[in-house]
């Protein structure tokens, strides 16, 4: 059990840190090199306490990621490095690595607060260059980068989203640019949680000016996570509408993140609603296929793991469009293809997202097993499908392909066309044509219905 004691502050200070020493060498041992360098290197003792260890990260995408994917990774090392009757195991973002970019010193006595409005970093990972963008967040990381340049026309941008799909990732990037921008530039990065802890310990003890010193005047940029946690709490809403006021009129620069825009959060007050929907409204939507793989295959590049690209397709085809989702896939094929000596292959991908609750595809037919299946009764190759070619028999190859997913699956023709190399008007052509020659041609309907049937078994 790890205890704090007072008179033996110190000694217990380098057991614990002893003991975190064998806890990582426990990961380093058992996790991906990958998952180890990213995610465990990271993690900072936050504090201890009786029957209590806390872990400290950089920032609340870090940490939620953590806590749902490796805390029983965490408590079965800690219990191997000696540490078998650790009774829970928590995570705060409050703290900050050396060399962090200076800021302001926090209100007099918050440090028992767990909040910090500091924006840390941890590694490189969440800049705009390595930023995946597509159709469904070209506008927020355009927006996002414009505020960074003061080229957005306003000095506040609100950014909507459903969680997991890269909101923090941008207002990461944004913090993160601005500190390269200016040498040592007021970036405060922190939750709505954050914002009303530190409040709430503010008026406890007396530090209220300080408090609103701190954030109204020497603030340069704000950027404000999960808006909607402040739905009802009525003293800090009026509270962080004097202080948008004071940045508004001094030119600073404000970001918000939420699942929901302002005119949709409930218990948002008419004051605090009318100043967030002043500010540049940019949702972010649930990413395309073309997205998710272009995504997966950066995620590979950067932990250096080698899948074919069939693979990733085949993990992008599906319905899981929430970006931790994909990682987190993508980190359990690494792990099993490791764990088993072997190069990862489709029937690997198949077992991992049963593992991880279902493939999400229910009785849908995948769009890269309909252009295999395709490709091997035509006697075609996948790269021949999606070729330039104009060959007859490739054209009824990828038009019976586009026909059969436009039934088979739920994806849009932009979706099926792209899997089959064509645009979305190149696929509508193809299907109107292939109705035609249906109606006069019975061996094609004859073959068409074949395939359906082969298909639906497999």
């Amino acid at each position: 059990m790890i205890e704090k004691n007072s008179d033996t502050s110190s000694a217990a200070s380098n057991d614990t840190e002893k003991l975190w020493e064998l806890t990582k060498a426990n990961l380093a041992r058992t996790l991906p090199s990958g998952n180890y360098k990213t995610w465990i290197e990271p993690l900072k003792i936050g504090r201890t306490e009786e029957g209590r260890l806390v872990l400290a990260g950089p920032n609340p995408f870090f940490i939620n990621w953590v806590r749902s994917n490796l805390h029983n990774e965490l408590s079965t090392a800690l219990a191997a490095a000696g540490c078998e009757s650790l009774v829970q195991l928590e995570f705060i973002t409050d703290w900050e690595p050396s060399g962090a970019a200076e800021a302001p010193p926090p209100v007099a006595g918050a440090a028992e607060a767990k909040a910090s409005s500091r924006l840390t970093y941890a590694s490189d990972r969440f800049t705009f260059e390595n930023f995946v963008v597509g159709a469904s967040n070209h506008y927020a990381h355009f927006a996002a980068k414009a505020l960074v340049t003061d080229t957005l026309g306003a000095d506040a941008l609100f950014i909507t989203s459903d969680h997991g799909l890269g909101k923090s990732h941008l207002a990461l990037a944004l913090g993160r640019a601005f500190q390269r921008l200016k040498p040592h530039p007021r970036v405060f990065y922190l939750t709505a949680e954050d914002f009303t802890n530190e409040m709430t310990h503010a008026l406890k003890h007396g530090l209220m000016e300080e408090f609103k010193a701190k954030y109204r005047q020497t603030c340069d940029v704000l950027v404000l996570e999960e808006v909607q946690f402040l739905a009802g709490k009525e003293k800090i809403q009026a509270e962080l509408c004097f202080t948008l006021d004071c940045l508004a009129e001094r030119g600073r620069k404000m970001l918000f993140t939420s699942p929901q825009e302002p005119k949709a959060i409930p218990r948002l007050g008419s004051k605090l609603r009318s100043r967030l929907t002043a500010a540049i409204q940019s949702p972010i939507s649930h990413p395309d296929a073309e997205t998710r793989l272009n995504i997966l295959i950066q995620k590979a590049k950067a932990n250096s793991f080698k899948v074919p690209r069939g693979v990733l397709e085949y993990l992008a085809e599906g319905e899981t469009t929430d970006v931790r989702q994909l990682e987190s896939c993508l980190v359990s094929l690494r792990a099993k293809s490791q764990l088993m000596g072997r190069p990862a292959d489709l029937d690997m991908a198949r077992e991992v997202l049963a593992h991880m609750g279902g493939d999400g595809r229910d009785n849908e037919v995948n769009l890269l097993v309909i252009r295999a299946h395709i490709g091997r009764h035509y006697q075609v190759e996948a790269a021949e499908i999606t070729s330039r070619n104009r060959t007859a028999r490739l054209n009824e190859a990828r038009a019976i392909g586009i026909y059969l997913a436009r039934q088979l699956t739920p994806r849009t023709l932009e979706e099926i066309g792209r899997a089959f190399g064509r645009s979305h008007s190149s696929a509508v052509y193809a299907c109107h044509k292939l109705e035609e020659r249906l109606v006069k041609d019975p061996k094609l309907a004859g073959r068409l219905d074949f395939l359906r049937r082969k298909l639906l078994e497999e």
